[in-house]
């Protein structure tokens, strides 16, 4: 269960970094990335490779559905 709620918590700040990246720049973005301790090569995916970024979406599904369950 430490697992889920870490990597939910590192969806959110990838989130955040995204608008940080929109309203502010992408310079913004990567400090904000990594302040948070991302990794170059995350920051870059995320950034910059919006194609290779990994979807949330459907792990928050997934926790809907078993917490409905």
């Amino acid at each position: 269960m430490l697992n889920e709620r870490k990597d939910h918590l590192l969806a959110q700040k990838v989130e955040v970094a995204l608008v940080f990246q929109q309203m502010l720049g992408t310079a913004e973005a990567h400090a904000y990335l990594t302040s948070n301790g991302f990794s170059e090569e995350a920051i870059d995916r995320v950034l910059y490779h919006p194609e290779a970024r990994r979807s949330h979406a459907s792990s928050e599904q997934t926790a809907f559905d078993q917490q409905a369950a």
